[in-house]
This record gives structure tokens, sequence and C-alpha cells, in this order.
């Protein structure tokens, strides 16, 4: 398949720069910038084959106005199609298409289909009627398109929605919403961005993505921007005047989008979005009908501008990891325009508000009560916002339900504690969390809404068991419904399946809780291999772990494929043992030690109790529950226990530093490629015997995970497993951070459904009742 060289033209730094320092910017310029690009994304395939693509991509194209108008038309083209006046992703194109979306944003995609259709609109079709029939249709609420599946049309408007069960509040505004604010009011952005700069992880995104290297570089590329809007009008609507009239004039903080004053009066009006997909068309269509090259050029440099705003707001295909992804959350982009609740369920719903069902959104609690009142009043007039603006009274017994998961963040320790790993987290999260017990106290109301308990965040920040106390307290209090993000990145699968075992035997996951992501338990060993190489670097004490983990689970499952691997796991686990402690410990006691992480070391190692109360953690039933579990036969005689003795040497500071040495090893020194399989599909086993829930996210898991793309999703490993006889938990799905991976639930639904839609194993039918099975699993496992 040929590769249209044009799906990288927002990705042209150097252009950019150009235009940043006034230099001109020829039509050879781009046709090698565009190569290059496609060159250092392609560095293995020799220049006579990357060639050919760049020929086919420019046959035809002689000047900078034909990109957009051939070269982008035929792109968008082969991905998008119009039916009457809606605008739909090709089926077959669908997966490319999540994929498209890391480098162009979806409204100039549609525009450039619409202008086709502009140019053809019959004489009676005023603006005003073309912008009510195209334009706002498809960009009302949300600028990306869906598929066009007719089975999961039929089967999304039969059931009134999907359910989307892992939803994160924050990270969900799309590209060409937050676009919008970013042109009105650079203000607050420069304050968020600015906040957010001192962040080692913030400067590297920059870094990474651009020569942008301080905020203000960024505001003065917006304000360019906004300087070509009102050009563009100029050209649209007086173009004898270009010359005379003073573009930088109305470009201060009462700002307005220049094109508003053609579609509306009012000047808070709700869809600017749609604006500017109207302003796209008309510019467009005005080249074509009046080509200027120097317009031709500023449409691009507007378009650059847009391109590298959509590089920090999106996860890249080239962005590998949950790193990257949190890079995406530092960066306070979003800041300003997720103030506000009201478009975010618009968004999410759909142009036509059918792709909700039920929500499940996951929000981070407030430290203070009365902040975090406000949070959740925010967030319930939002979503009622939506509601009643968006049915009638008659259609009041068939609405959208939401339920909200309050997830505490995993976080470094940073300022590390002596004695206790993590000791400012432990006390952070069981403070915000008897403060949202509080006002759940004082407020009943808010229990109808607020249904559950997440942990989420990058796992290399903090592991289950820092967790696992601020679980027990919420259980005791009332709450019902937990999940937990687990196996999503890892240095080994072996430390993803154990986070896995770790949140569910740590945190006392019961029946019908849930995991989140859980990609180690799914993913191709081999695939994973051929990624991370013949070596892994790797802490011994993590490593150590790994090998605890390994010979707990084969004992405790007695699984007869992997007990062969016992003498070899007791032999390094000897080795590690020394070289961390600086003692040989037999393997039951260090298993001992690491099953006893589930309890709270501030309460089992204080003698003063009364300082555990000042800090508002000191809880009598921890110490109970301690003794109840069995890991001391009484508290009063724990020194002379070797387990508790390994498990102060695991929190103190003295040994940390041979636990946190990085070591090099094979990725199968201890098991190899069969037995790690085998130890993901005991796993499941375990999962599935436990009716513990998998979340999958897909477009978050493809571009975290160690995945090529949706071709090797970890999905349908799972679904092939459950078809081969293995025991697989139930699964749901999820869009995970709508914004930060340009979906929405029912792309997500399409998504799955296309990747299964390429395997010979599964057919249409079968590929629907993949569908409808993990929608029947919503319905059961939903928190509410």
């Amino acid at each position: 398949m040929a590769i249209n060289l044009f799906k990288f033209l927002l990705m042209d730094d150097e252009s950019l720069n150009c235009y940043k320092y006034n230099k001109n910017v020829s039509f050879e310029d781009l046709k090698r910038r565009l190569f290059l690009i496609y060159r250092a994304e392609n560095p293995t395939i020799p220049d006579h084959i990357l060639r050919l693509h760049q020929n086919k991509t420019f046959d035809g194209i002689t000047t900078i106005s034909e990109i957009f108008l051939k070269g982008i038309l035929g792109l968008s083209k082969e991905y998008l199609e119009l039916d009457d006046n809606r605008i739909y992703v090709k089926q077959e194109m669908q997966i490319l298409w999540q994929e498209l979306l890391t480098y162009i944003p979806p409204l100039f995609l549609q525009a450039v289909l619409l202008q086709d259709l502009y140019k053809a609109k019959s004489i009676d079709t005023d603006d005003k009627k073309f912008y009510e029939l195209y334009i706002l249709p498809n960009s009302r609420y949300t600028a990306i398109p869906s598929a066009k599946i007719t089975n999961l049309d039929f089967f999304v408007n039969e059931n009134n929605g999907l359910h989307d069960l892992h939803m994160h509040l924050n990270g969900s505004m799309e590209t060409d919403h937050v676009w919008q604010d970013f042109l009105k009011n650079q203000i607050l952005l420069y304050r968020d961005l600015k906040s957010s700069f001192h962040n080692s992880k913030v400067k590297e995104q920059l870094e990474q993505e651009s020569s942008l290297l301080e905020p203000i570089s960024f505001i003065k590329f917006l304000q360019e921007a906004k300087r070509i809007r009102k050009i563009f009008y100029i050209y649209v609507f007086h173009e004898h005047q270009l010359s005379t009239i003073n573009v930088d004039s109305d470009l201060g903080s009462l700002y307005k989008h220049p094109f508003l004053g053609k579609v509306s009066d009012r000047d808070d009006y709700p869809h600017i979005m749609s604006v500017e997909l109207y302003m796209y068309v008309l510019v467009l269509d005005k080249l074509r009908r009046s080509p200027q090259q120097e317009i031709a050029k500023l449409l691009h440099h507007y378009l650059l501008i847009l391109g590298l705003t959509n590089r920090l707001l999106v996860q890249q295909t080239h962005q590998n990891g949950f790193e990257q992804f949190q890079k995406n959350t530092l960066n306070g982009l979003r800041e300003s325009s997720e103030i506000s609740f009201k478009r975010r369920f618009f968004q999410m719903h759909g142009n036509d508000l059918r792709f909700l069902k039920f929500l499940e959104g996951r929000f981070s609690p407030k430290t203070d009560q009365i902040e975090l009142k406000n949070q959740l009043d925010n967030i319930t007039k939002g979503w009622n916002y939506m509601l009643s603006n968006a049915y009638k009274k008659e259609e009041s017994n068939n609405l959208p339900e939401i339920s909200l998961i309050a997830h505490f963040i995993k976080k470094k320790d940073s300022n590390r504690n002596y004695y206790i790993r993590h000791k400012k987290l432990r006390i952070e999260i069981i403070n915000k969390g008897r403060n949202l017990n509080s006002l759940l106290s004082k407020f009943p109301e808010y229990k109808k809404i607020v249904n559950g308990i997440d942990a989420a965040s990058s796992e290399f920040d903090a592991p289950p068991e820092v967790f696992s106390p601020l679980y027990r307290l919420m259980r005791r209090k009332g709450f019902n419904h937990f999940t937990y993000h687990a196996g999503e990145d890892f240095y080994h699968i072996i430390d993803g399946l154990r986070a896995i075992y770790e949140a569910i035997k740590f945190c006392d996951l019961q029946k019908t809780d849930r995991i989140g992501h859980a990609t180690a338990a799914g993913i191709d060993v081999d695939q994973w291999a051929n990624v991370v190489g013949n070596e892994i670097l790797i802490s011994q004490g993590c490593q150590l772990d790994n090998l605890i983990f390994i010979y707990h689970f084969i004992v405790f499952s007695q699984s007869k494929k992997l007990s062969k691997a016992l003498p070899a796991v007791i032999s390094e686990i000897n080795n590690l043992s020394y070289s961390i402690y600086n003692d040989y410990y037999p393997p039951t006691v260090l298993e001992q030690a690491w099953l006893m992480r589930a309890s709270c070391p501030l309460h089992l190692f204080s003698n003063y109790n009364n300082n555990l109360r000042i800090q508002g953690v000191y809880d009598d039933s921890e110490l109970d529950w301690i003794v109840k579990k069995g890991f001391l036969e009484s508290l009063e005689n724990k020194e002379s226990s070797k387990a508790y003795q390994l498990f102060k040497k695991y929190h103190s500071a003295d040994y940390r530093k041979n636990y946190d040495k990085i070591i090099c090893i094979s990725p199968f020194n201890i098991l190899t490629p069969k037995q790690v399989k085998t130890l993901q599909l005991t796993l499941l086993e375990f999962m599935a015997t436990n009716e513990i829930i998998i979340e999958s996210l897909p477009t978050s898991n493809i571009r975290i995970g160690f995945h090529k793309d949706f071709s090797t999703y970890h999905l349908k490993n799972w679904i092939k497993w459950s078809m081969e006889g293995h025991k697989i938990p139930p699964i749901v799905l999820g869009s995970d951070d709508t914004g930060i991976f340009a979906t929405n639930i029912y792309n997500e639904y399409a998504n799955v459904f296309c990747a299964l839609m390429t395997e010979e194993f599964l057919g249409l039918d079968e590929g629907m009742d993949v569908l409808k099975n993990i929608n029947k699993n919503s319905l059961l496992y939903k928190f509410s």
C-alpha cells in the first residue's frame, strides 16, 4: 500500500521554525522535508523505495495550495466517506485512522472533504443552510468521526449506547476543542504551562517534539495563529482590502473567532469548533477559486502550529510507554479547558448523543474538603447540564448514567524516609481517603454517584502495597467496588504479572472487583522479547521480588508445568538475597516478608501511636488486621520474627541502595518463553476463578504498551486462549483518556471490532459476539 506522505504535513518542525523567523518555505522545501520525516520513521528502508512513495504522493501536485486542494483531499478520501450529510471513517481504515489522528487533528481532514462538497453545492443551498446541514452535524460536540459499521451501529442504537468503564475525566478534551481555547485566551494557558515548566518531564516533551524551549515561545506561536485567522477572514470576505486592514487589531483579551459573526450573533456561541470547520471550508474554497500561494503558506503555517499543539496534547505513535503518556498529563496545557465539565460530556456522548449508556468517570479527590465538594459539584453540574440540554422529558426513563470512581495517584518516593518506603504518600492517601469518607457522611447524596476506588498513574512510582491500607479503610467505610491500574507498563513481563497479583492480594480485591489494563497478562511473550532485545536492565531488588513471586505462585497454584523451574528460582533467590540483604534467607522467609508488605509499616513499626493520631492515620483495625492475617504471632514479639526483621530491612534506607542497584539479565534467564506464557495463563485462571474483571483500554494499551499497532493487541490473545479452553476473566472496555488518545468509547469498540476482523479465526458474527459479550460484562460488572 502506498504511503501518503501528506500525513506528516503537520509534523514539519523545520518549516515551522522558518515561518517563525520569516524565512521562505518553498514547495520544494516541503517536498524534501516530508520525505525526510518519512525516512526518519523508516530508517531501515533504502531511499529508492521511499522515493517511490514520495513520487506517488506528489503526483500531479506542483504548488503549496494544491497540497491542500488535492493532496490532503486525497488523504482524507482514503480514510473518510460522506453518507448523506454525515462524515464517517471507512470501516477498513478505522485502525489506520486511529493512528492518523496522532499526526493530524480530525477537524481539518473533515474540512477538505466538505470543501469538495461545498464547491458542488446547488445554487439554492446558501452558506447558512450548508453550515446547518453539513458543518454542525459533524462537529457540534466532537471533531472525531466514527467508523460506519452497520452491525455496531445497530447494536449501539438497540442498547441506547455503550458502557465506558474506565475513563479519566482529566485529559479528556480533544485537540480541536482545546485549540479554540488556546486562541481565545493565552493568559491562562501561559500561567498553566509556566507553572508546569519546572518539571523535567515537561521540558523533555517540549524539546523532544520541537525546538520550543520556553512557554513564551508557544504563546507567540498562538498569537501568530490568531493573526492568520484574521487574514483568512479578510481574504475570504474582503480580499481587496488585504493590504490595507490592520490585522494586529482586535487580538487582545476580548478576542473572538473572526468567522463567528457569519454564524451567530452570540458571543457565547457554544459550537466554536464548528465555526473553525466553517472557516477551513471557506478558506479552502477561496484558495480553489482565487489561488494565492502566500495564503496557502499562511494556512500551512497555521496548521503547523496546530500540529505542534496536537503533539503536545495527543500521545504520538513514536511516544511509547507510560512516561511519554505522563508528559501529556503534566504539561498543564488542558488545565484551563478542563475547568468546566460541560463540553466534555457532550464530546464523549458524540455528535448524535448516542455513544454513552453508562460512564465511569475517574477523578482524583482533593485534599481540602471544600475543594472536594466543589469538585464533585462541578462534575455533577456538567453531567446534569448535558442531560437537560440533550434530552426531552419523555426520554427521562432512558437517560445515560454516570458513576464516579475516586482514583488515588501513585507518586515517586521523592522525600525518602529512612525507615519507611513511601511514608509521605501513605499518609497523604489515607488522609484523602478519610476526607472523602467524611464528605460522603456529611452529604449522603454524593454516595449515589461516588461508587468506587482506584489507584492510578505510573506503576514505576509506587507499588500496590502502598495502597493496601487505604483499600482496607475504604472497604470498612462502606465502599464495595475497587479497581487498580496494574500490569500496564513494566521492565519484565514477570514484574507486570507480579503487580497484578500484588494488587489483588495486597489490596484484597474481591469478587467483581477489577484490574485496569493487565497488559502483562495478555501480551505475546515473543513479541515483547523482540522489543526489549536479548538483555534487560532491572534493579536487583525488582528481580528478587519477581523470583519470590514466581516461587510463591508456583507453590500456591501447584502448577506442574512450572514446578521444574523451582530449583533455578531458589538458587537465584539465594544469590540475590545475599547481594541485597547481606544474608541468606530461606525462600519461605522471603515469601512471608514479601506478603507482609500488604501490612501498614506506619502501624507495624510504630511504638508511639499518638504520632500516628497526630498525622491522622492511626487505625486500630490495621493492627488487628496484621495479627489476624497471621503475619506475626503477636505484635509484642514481632522482633523475634525473621520475616519481620527482613521486612524492616526492605524498608530501611541502609539496604535500598543494594535493592536499587541495576543489573543486566536475559529476558529468559529463569523461565523460558513457554513458561512465561504458562505463568500468564495461570494468573488469568486465578483471576477468572476469583471473578476479578479486566478493564481493557484499546488505544491506550497500544500507545503505552509494547505493541507495534493494533495487529498485536493482546485482547486478541485473551479471546484466542479462551477459544482454546483456557479460563480467562470477564473483560470490559474503557476509553481511558479520550483527549490524550484521540478517541471515544464508540471508536474503542470499533477498534476492537476492526482488529478482530483482521484475524482469520473470527468472522463477522463472531466479532460482534465478542463485542456483545464485552457489553454484557460491562452491564454485569459496572460500579453503581
